[in-house]
């Protein structure tokens, strides 16, 4: 099914205009509009009726004159003399019967209507294709539509982008209306419609009591005003049900020579837009020479013609505020129409710092005109072995590859009980402790991995053995568990099992029970292996040693476990998302500045890691938090990086000559529905005979001013 496109004023808000023919809603008979019709004419012909006078004898001839003035005003057959009187009269009942006619204009709303507003606030409608901004366009429609809400008539406000927020329930109120649509801030993330419409379905039962203690006053299928520039995928899976969906696209079209020019080149349903943007920017080491850090990224330009351009490189240093940074290197660019290309920095290796590449030109969406990236040096984790004499343990913490990651020290499980060392597991030394078949009576201030032993607490002194398990399924999303295949073939002669404490995640199932899990500790993790290289005989006990799963599941521990970090964070944090950073053990808060932000202090989480929330402006972060005498500071970096956004070609509505099976690919899909968006507001019919009305009565109130103040024209 496809929606067709609403017609009212571009402009949004009311459509003020008549449509011929006029149309009208009275339901009188012919007999009234008869007698109707019949008033003014009454009324004229009071003006003719001729005056019966007295005979009077008069001493002169003094007033003849104008005695005969008044004879030829009673005749029927004389020219009507200028009477204000009769036209107020005249106009006041062709008002009343205009009124009486029922006149209807077309607008935005009707009496007892219930609104669903949701405004797409997601980076693309930042764009300045339309001024001052798309979103500002958006807020000024959707407080033309408020503006003609009717006293019976309820709204509510979504705003939406990557995830939908209620701005505010249902209400008749129209300042409040209006306040929270004027606070709806520019958001830099991707959109999605589903969420949004997931909460608007949630409310569009007619019989819900709303939440400002308001009830819809006639049944009606609410109607949803979405404003966007239709920049987000399909709706796949959703039933709009009673919801009555309308998309209002904004943004700037491109013309018809552009548009057909993108059709007749590539097939694409995607126009251009003015716009080029970086879609990439990664930092790795250059292979022959460590201490070159070499920088790549990605351009687009999403316009139909050819760009030069000049990206530029800056160094943010961390012992200076992050701020608009130092030019070390540029490179010009030669962009194709609709195309790409890439480019490549390299500079010595500038410790810590952060690195930021603009481009040089104006086009209708800034934010992704910049693109950031990290540049840090690998925090080595302090590792604690102890065991007694398990080499293969040990041949597997000093390769080369986990000693880049860890610094491991080794004692005996006699040394648990020398103040020494257990100072230093309650000072938090250690990121990690491997304890080896041995517990300690008290668990370590870091975190912990045990092998073929339960930790300390009465929540695994449940623990039972059993013999032979057989390990049927693994979390393969895990970090401990990535790039393990061969966990089937591992033999077990004997293990020990426990129902996890709950909060835990479960590593490796079995036949038995859960082999492998991780458990959170007052902001630490317990991660518990149920079986070990050797028995309790000092026979082994498994054949996982052997197996190439049993290395590279303790270098992914040492990652995991010890909070090591990268040296070029390549990770990528898009706008919005939760950022998980690592600090040393024993440090209970670190602070995170964001750009142009005031400082936030982060706590540690059960799983030993800080997790921010409030990355939700592109740029570079400053993290710090107390090494002892020292401040250790690291940053990472967080960007857009989304095609999607960065096109700003509006979706929705098909080009001109463009119908049928062609037009599918421009129109959006909800569920089974195709809609049609469109760039004005569908009117509604607006009674308005009562302003008509209220003409006639003031008509009528002035007449009867002029009758008594004997005013004559």
């Amino acid at each position: 099914m496809i929606v067709p496109p609403a017609q009212a004023n571009p402009l949004g808000g009311l459509n003020l205009q008549f449509d011929p023919p006029v149309p009208w809603s009275a339901g009188w008979g012919p007999v009234f509009w008869a007698a109707l019709a019949g008033v003014p004419v009454t009324i004229i012909l009071f003006y003719f009726l001729k005056l019966r006078r007295k005979p009077v004898q008069v001493p002169s001839t003094f007033l003849w004159r104008k005695s005969i003035e008044d004879l030829h005003v009673n005749s029927l057959f004389q020219r009507l003399r200028r009477n204000l009187l009769l036209f107020l009269q005249l106009l006041a009942v062709l008002l009343m019967m205009f009124a009486l006619l029922g006149p209807q204009m077309k607008g935005s709303t009707r009496v007892g209507q219930r609104y669903v507003i949701a405004i797409d606030n997601s980076a693309s409608m930042s764009a300045t294709d339309v001024r001052p901004s798309r979103l500002d366009e958006a807020k000024q429609r959707a407080l033309a539509l408020v503006d003609a809400m009717g006293p019976s008539d309820l709204a509510m406000v979504i705003a939406f982008a990557d995830t939908a927020r209620v701005a505010s329930t249902y209400t008749g109120n129209k300042a409040q209306l209006r306040e929270r649509i004027n606070a709806i801030r520019p958001a830099r993330t991707g959109t999605s419609l589903l969420e949004a419409l997931q909460v608007a379905a949630g409310l569009a039962n007619p019989s819900k009591q709303f939440g400002e203690g308001q009830v819809a006053s006639e049944v009606q299928a609410p109607r949803l005003m979405v404003y966007t520039d239709g920049g987000f995928p399909d709706v796949e899976g959703f039933s709009l049900g009673n919801l009555v969906p309308e998309i209002v696209i904004l943004g700037r079209p491109p013309s018809g020579e552009a548009a057909s020019a993108s059709r007749a080149g590539d097939g694409s349903s995607t126009p251009p837009s003015n716009n080029v943007a970086i879609l990439a920017l990664q930092t790795a080491r250059g292979e022959d020479r460590p201490d070159v850090i070499q920088l790549f990224g990605r351009v687009r330009n999403y316009r139909d013609e050819p760009v030069e351009t000049t990206a530029r490189l800056f160094l943010h240093p961390l012992d200076e505020p992050i701020g608009d940074g130092r030019l070390i290197d540029a490179a010009e660019l030669s962009l194709p129409a609709g195309g790409t290309q890439a480019f490549k920095f390299d500079l010595v290796d500038p410790g810590p710092s952060g690195l930021e590449v603009r481009l040089d030109l104006d086009d209708d969406l800034e934010q992704d005109d910049r693109a950031f990236a990290a540049v840090g040096r690998p925090r080595t984790a302090r590792v604690l072995v102890v065991t007694e004499g398990n080499r293969y343990l040990l041949n597997a913490l000093t390769t080369a590859t986990a000693g880049e990651a860890a610094e491991v020290v080794e004692i005996r499980p006699a040394d648990l009980e020398t103040d020494e060392v257990r100072r230093a597991l309650i000072a938090g030394l250690y990121d990690l402790v491997i304890f080896d078949r041995v517990a300690p009576e008290e668990p370590p201030a870091g975190n912990a991995l045990y092998f073929g032993v339960m930790p300390p607490g009465e929540a695994f002194a449940e623990a039972r053995p059993v013999e032979a398990p057989i390990i049927l399924d693994w979390d393969i999303a895990h970090p401990m568990l990535q790039y393990l295949r061969d966990l089937p073939l591992v033999l077990i002669r004997d293990a020990l099992v426990v129902d996890p404490p709950p909060g835990s995640t479960t590593l490796i199932e079995s036949d038995k029970g859960p082999l492998a899990f991780v458990s959170p500790r007052d902001g630490y993790s317990d991660a518990v292996v149920g079986w070990s290289i050797y028995g309790e005989d000092r026979q082994l006990n498994t054949d996982w040693h052997t197996k190439l799963s049993y290395p590279v599941f303790l270098f992914n521990a040492l990652r995991f476990l010890g909070n090591v970090e990268e040296a070029l964070g390549e990770e990528v944090h898009r706008p919005g998302q939760p950022v998980v950073l690592r600090a040393g053990a024993g440090v209970d808060r670190i602070t995170v500045s964001p750009p142009g932000g005031p400082e936030d202090e982060i706590p540690r989480s059960d799983l030993g890691t800080f997790v921010y929330n409030d990355a939700d402006e592109p740029g570079l972060y400053l993290v710090s938090w107390p090494d002892g005498e020292r401040e250790a500071r690291s940053v990472f970096a967080v960007n857009l990086f989304d095609p999607r956004e960065s096109d700003l070609s509006p979706r929705g509505i098909p080009p001109e000559g463009v119908s049928g099976r062609q037009a599918e690919p421009y129109l959006i899909k909800i569920g089974y529905t195709e809609i049609e968006g469109t760039r004005r507001s569908r009117p509604a019919r607006l009674d308005r005979w009562w302003w008509v009305a209220l003409g006639a009565l003031g008509v009528v109130l002035f007449e009867w001013y002029i009758y008594n103040r004997r005013v004559y024209i």
